[in-house]
C-alpha cells in the first residue's frame, strides 16, 4: 500500500514538473505563442506575442484572434487554416499580420488544433515568428532584378513598397529628392517619407488601397507633403500604380516635388487678394466720388439753369453762350460720373444677369417719351420704329441702360437731324439700330474711345451688351454721324 502511494506521488510530481516546464517554455519562447478557444477567443498570450503584436496580455485575452491581428483581407485564409488543422498541424510562410498600431508584418505561422477527450476541437495553439526582414530582403531582390534599370531611367522619383508598406526600391531621383541613401531607407516603412502627423492616416489609406489597387493619383484634392532626411517638408504630387512579380504584390509611387507650382499658386492667390482689395478700394472711392462730385455739380447745373432762365436778370448773347457751355460741360461731367459708377458696378459682378422674355418694341415705346426731350435738347427729333412684338431673352435693366447709353452717345457724337431707333426682324434674329446722321457710307469700327470721354461710354455699352446677350457693332458715317447696332440671335 505504501509503495503504491509513493508511486502515485512520483507521477503527480512528474505531471506537475511537466506542466511547469510547459508554462516556462510558453512564457520564455522567442516565438509568439497564443492559445485560442474553439471560437477564436484568445485564452493565453505570451510575452513574445506582446512584443510582436503590441497588445499586452490583458488587452489580448478575450479578443478574437482574427479581429486582433489578422488584416480583413486575410481573414478567409485564416479561417481555412483552422479547418485544415482538424486533420493535423498547419504551417504557413510569410502570413500577413497587423500590429496594434496598424502597421503590417510578415510572420511564419504554425497552428495546431487541441482536442478534448471526446475528440472534439476545444481550441488552437498558434506559434508565430516575425520574418519581415527576410521578406523585405526577398522583395528587394525580386523588384531590383526586374525593375531597377527601368526605374533609374525615368525623370520622376520612384519608390516601391511591398504589401506591408516597407520600401524595397528607391531610385536615384528619390535619393536626390529626399536626401536618403538607398542603404539607409530600404526596409523602412513608407511613412518615413511623410511628416509624423500624416502617419496614422496614411497607414489607414494604404490598407484600403491594398484591398482595391488601381492606377490613380494619391490624395486627390488633399495637400500632400514629403519629409526629407534633414526634417524639412515640401509639397508633393504622388501617383500610385500596383506592381506584381509572380505571386508578390507591390505598390509603385511616382513622386514629384511641386514646390515651384505651390509658390506660383501662392503668388497668384496673393495677387488676387491684392486685386480684390484694390477693387474694393476703387468701389469705396467711386462711391465717395459720386457723392462728393455730384453734390456741387448739381448745384452748378441748377444755378446755371436758373441763370439761363433769366430769373436773375436779362442775359446778353455772349453771357447766354458761356452759361450754355458751363451747363453742357456740367451735364457731360455728370454723365461721365454716372457711367463710371455703372461700369464699376458691372465689373464687380455683384449681381448676376436675370434674363427674361423681353419685348423690345414695347420697351422702345416706354423709352421714347424719355429720349425725346434729350433729342430736342440736342437739336434734333426722335424717330422710333417699334411696330409689332420683338421678343428676345435678355436682362431688362441691362437693355434699358444700354439703350439710354447708346442714345446719349449717338446724340453727342452725331450731327444729323434725327435720332433714329429702328427695329429689324430677320431669319438670323432681331436687330436694333440707334444713330444720328444720314448713315450713308457708314463703316463698322470697334467700339473704342477717344480723349473726349466717349471711351468710357463705349466700354460701358460693351459690358451692358454682354450682360444683355447682344452683339454690339459701332459705325461712323461719312457725315460724322454715330451709329450703333444691337443684334440678338434667333431663338
Amino acid at each position: 500500500m505504501g509503495g503504491a502511494g509513493r508511486e502515485e506521488g512520483r507521477l503527480d510530481t512528474i505531471v506537475a514538473d511537466a506542466l511547469h516546464l510547459q508554462r516556462v517554455l510558453f512564457e520564455h519562447s522567442p516565438d509568439a505563442m497564443v492559445l485560442c478557444a474553439g471560437d477564436g477567443r484568445v485564452l493565453l498570450w505570451n510575452p513574445a506575442a506582446e512584443a510582436l503584436f503590441g497588445y499586452a496580455e490583458a488587452e489580448a485575452v478575450g479578443q478574437r484572434w482574427d479581429e486582433l491581428v489578422v488584416p480583413p483581407g486575410a481573414v478567409p485564409e485564416e479561417q481555412g487554416r483552422r479547418q485544415r488543422a482538424h486533420d493535423g498541424n498547419v504551417t504557413a510562410r510569410a502570413l500577413l499580420r497587423r500590429r496594434q498600431d496598424g502597421t503590417l508584418l510578415h510572420a511564419d505561422s504554425a497552428l495546431r488544433a487541441v482536442f478534448g477527450p471526446d475528440g472534439a476541437v476545444q481550441g488552437y495553439t498558434i506559434s508565430e515568428r516575425d520574418v519581415t526582414a527576410l521578406t523585405i530582403a526577398r522583395d528587394t531582390r525580386l523588384v531590383e532584378e526586374r525593375f531597377r534599370d527601368l526605374l533609374e531611367s525615368v525623370p520622376d522619383a520612384i519608390v516601391v513598397a511591398n504589401e506591408i508598406g516597407r520600401i524595397v526600391l528607391f531610385n536615384g531621383q528619390c535619393e536626390r529628392l529626399f536626401g536618403y541613401g538607398r542603404a539607409d531607407i530600404v526596409g523602412r516603412p513608407i511613412e518615413t517619407l511623410l511628416p509624423a502627423r500624416l502617419h496614422a492616416a496614411h497607414v489607414a489609406h494604404r490598407l484600403r488601397y491594398r484591398e482595391r489597387p488601381t492606377v490613380r493619383r494619391m490624395g486627390a484634392g488633399l495637400a500632400l507633403f514629403g519629409l526629407r532626411a534633414d526634417g524639412t517638408e515640401f509639397p508633393v504630387q504622388i501617383s500610385l500604380s500596383p506592381l506584381a512579380v509572380g505571386d508578390a504584390h507591390y505598390v509603385m509611387s511616382a513622386i514629384r516635388d511641386i514646390s515651384d507650382q505651390k509658390r506660383f499658386e501662392q503668388a497668384l492667390q496673393d495677387q488676387n487678394i491684392a486685386l480684390t482689395a484694390a477693387s474694393q478700394a476703387k468701389d469705396r472711392f467711386l462711391a465717395t466720388m459720386s457723392h462728393e462730385l455730384r453734390t456741387p455739380l448739381n448745384a452748378i447745373l441748377g444755378f446755371s439753369g436758373l441763370l439761363l432762365m433769366q430769373r436773375a436778370g436779362t442775359l446778353n448773347d455772349e453771357q447766354r453762350r458761356q452759361l450754355s457751355i458751363v451747363r453742357q460741360s456740367g451735364e457731360q461731367l455728370l454723365a461721365l460720373i454716372e457711367q463710371l459708377l455703372a461700369l464699376a458696378q458691372l465689373q464687380s459682378g455683384t449681381a448676376a444677369p436675370a434674363p427674361e422674355a423681353l419685348d423690345l418694341a414695347a420697351l422702345l415705346r416706354v423709352l421714347a417719351p424719355m429720349l425725346a426731350p434729350l433729342a430736342e435738347h440736342a437739336g434734333c427729333t426722335l424717330a422710333s420704329t417699334a411696330d409689332g412684338p420683338a421678343i428676345v431673352d435678355a436682362d431688362r435693366p441691362a437693355v434699358e441702360r444700354l439703350l439710354r447709353t447708346l442714345a446719349a452717345q449717338a446724340l453727342r457724337e452725331g450731327s444729323g437731324p434725327q435720332l433714329v431707333l429702328a427695329l429689324r426682324r430677320g431669319p438670323d434674329g432681331i436687330g436694333l439700330d440707334i444713330g444720328r446722321g444720314a448713315g450713308a457710307g457708314a463703316t463698322e469700327r470697334p467700339c473704342g474711345g477717344s480723349a473726349d470721354g466717349s471711351g468710357l461710354a463705349h466700354e460701358l455699352a460693351t459690358r451692358l451688351a454682354e450682360r444683355a446677350g447682344a452683339r454690339l457693332a459701332c459705325r461712323r458715317g461719312a457725315d460724322g454721324g454715330a451709329f450703333y447696332t444691337l443684334g440678338w440671335p434667333a431663338g
